[in-house]
């Protein structure tokens, strides 16, 4: 592949990450009810809404920074189990699913495509305790 089609395949699929996770952020605050509703449906805490919220908004300022390869690697770990439980869910409930299976199949396209295309960030958030 060459480097103009990986360097598209990358910010498209990064593109598409971002906005789901900005999308479902700022949902959750906006039509708190109805997401929490939505949680309560599918078998998931409540409480997770607000705190899940936050933490998508952590991961966009990760994955926009490429800063830090732990972090960055956390984020896509934690991205890629979030996307699982909302298909389950989703599935299970009988209701539209296209978003959370779209977010499973970018999600390794932008991770692979991200060390080629950006380089792999040299930091570690943790420093020490990750050698």
């Amino acid at each position: 592949m060459s480097s103009k089609i990986q360097k598209i395949a990358y910010w498209v699929s990064t593109g598409i990450i971002l906005f789901l996770l900005s999308w479902a952020a700022g949902s959750y605050h906006i039509i708190h009810d109805t997401q929490a509703g939505y949680f309560e449906a599918f078998g998931y805490p409540t409480y997770l809404v607000y705190p899940l919220a936050w933490l998508k908004i952590i991961a966009v300022l990760v994955i926009v920074s490429h800063r830090y390869n732990d972090l960055r690697d956390m984020v896509y770990a934690a991205y890629f189990l979030n996307m699982i439980l909302a298909l389950v869910g989703h599935i299970i409930y009988g209701d539209f699913y296209g978003h959370a299976l779209v977010g499973l199949i970018v999600m390794p396209i932008s991770y692979l495509l991200g060390n080629q295309v950006r380089g792999r960030p040299s930091k570690n958030f943790f420093g020490r305790w990750t050698n």
